[in-house]
């Protein structure tokens, strides 16, 4: 049998796993526009940071845009990073994209419909500071309210 002393302190742990923790699916619909020195950024990732190890991303597209459908609520620390190109830059990029242009991600629910897995390539990459990558040296930070608003994030060097 449960001494009465278990059952408080299981009572405890439940009630504070329900109404207590951190609220995991409040979210808010954030989308901007990057730039760096007034260039938007061609691709990239956008990530924030939440409280309690909550985050939520975004993938920049070709015109420095980003919506994030999944950004936590409250005070966040902002992360921007972008791919650094390899050996034979953009070209190479291009190349190794030929390789997957034709794979295509097919429905497993057997509707037929499928999708290809290589987005459109950037032209040339926008790079950035290493700082924007690092939550302790980004120096990028919002509020993220319910619903859904903008934030542009213009970068400087």
């Amino acid at each position: 049998m449960f001494s009465r002393s278990c059952i408080l302190i299981f009572s405890g742990l439940l009630a504070f796993s329900i109404g207590c923790g951190p609220d995991y699916k409040a979210r808010a619909v954030v989308k901007g526009k990057v730039t760096f020195g007034g260039k938007n950024l061609t691709v990239g990732n956008v990530m924030f940071h939440g409280n309690n190890n909550i985050t939520g991303s975004a993938a920049i597209d070709m015109n420095g845009n980003y919506v994030m459908n999944d950004a936590p609520l409250g005070d966040v620390k902002i992360t921007v990073s972008v791919p650094k190109l390899p050996p034979g830059g953009i070209a190479k990029m291009k190349e190794m994209a030929k390789a997957f242009k034709d794979i295509k991600s097919v429905d497993p629910e057997g509707s037929g419909k499928s999708i290809g897995i290589m987005g459109a390539m950037p032209t040339h990459i926008v790079p950035i500071p290493e700082k924007y990558s690092k939550v302790e040296t980004s120096g990028l930070t919002h509020k993220v309210q319910s619903g859904e608003h903008t934030h542009d994030l213009p970068l400087t060097p």
